[in-house]
């Protein structure tokens, strides 16, 4: 469980880190090379083919495994020195990642998710569209829609840095809008996230202990074929094996009848 949440926390960090990589202007800096990216990509489709080799390995059927992920096979070819195709592999190398994250795949996935982060967005945008409207070429703090979209998370957060403001009597109102509704979408959006996290890992907890039960249930099963081959040693083993297995059936069963 620790290490399996270190894992989602990495690749959480990657998609991150990836995605500004994707985003930003390796003209107008100093460190942010082509060099470097072609460096980071490097080690990109590394980590993917280990991961992607680890999910191989660990497949019962590997040729539907095969078929069934051939997504994961392209995102991994080094197409990038095609400048026009680097751009596009990029892209779907950032798709791939977030298939590497159980926990991000399924929030992309989530209906619930995709209703809450749609409205965020909805709201996050016609904010920022009406301080862009109201503001620009009054406030010299705004200049284009990115500082416009950037004053609106700052507020809607609550952080208030305070390097942009709004100066006009229209953009003062969406200010207080924001700051009025923003501790509540961001409590939605926190509480539906840490929702999504439980539900996704007692759901394998769960499917962890049926594998297990399945797994007694065939030994039980095995032995009771061969009664007339056991030991006393053997047959006080299976009564245990048997009755344990009675309580976490009984335990499974109780559970689902409180969670109706």
């Amino acid at each position: 469980m620790f290490w399996h949440v270190i894992y989602e926390i990495f690749v959480i960090m990657l998609v991150i880190t990836y995605a500004i990589l994707l985003s930003a202007d390796f003209s107008v800096h100093p460190l942010l090379t082509d060099e470097l990216m072609n460096q980071v990509d490097v080690g990109l489709i590394t980590f993917l083919i280990v991961e992607y080799l680890v999910r191989l390995w660990r497949a019962k059927d590997k040729r539907t495994f095969i078929i069934s992920n051939w997504f994961d096979l392209v995102a991994m070819i080094p197409f990038d020195h095609y400048f026009y195709l680097a751009r596009f592999m990029r892209i779907m190398r950032l798709i791939r990642i977030l298939k590497a994250s159980p926990f991000l795949w399924s929030v992309v996935q989530s209906g619930s998710m995709r209703r809450v982060f749609g409205i965020v967005s909805m709201i996050m945008l016609w904010s920022s569209l009406a301080i862009y409207l109201l503001e620009y070429g009054v406030n010299d703090k705004i200049t284009s829609f990115g500082d416009a979209l950037w004053w609106s998370v700052v507020t809607t957060t609550t952080v208030g840095y305070g390097d942009i403001s709004p100066v006009t009597p229209g953009g003062r109102i969406m200010a207080t809008i924001l700051m009025l509704t923003g501790i509540g979408m961001l409590g939605a959006l926190t509480a539906n996230f840490a929702t999504h996290w439980t539900q996704l890992h007692d759901h394998r907890a769960g499917a962890k202990q049926d594998r297990v039960t399945d797994e007694m249930k065939k030994q039980v099963i095995g032995h009771i074929q061969t009664m007339e081959e056991l030991t006393e040693e053997e047959y006080e083993s299976l009564k245990e094996t048997v009755d344990l297995l009675y309580r976490r059936c009984r335990k499974k069963e109780n559970q689902n009848k409180d969670s109706r």
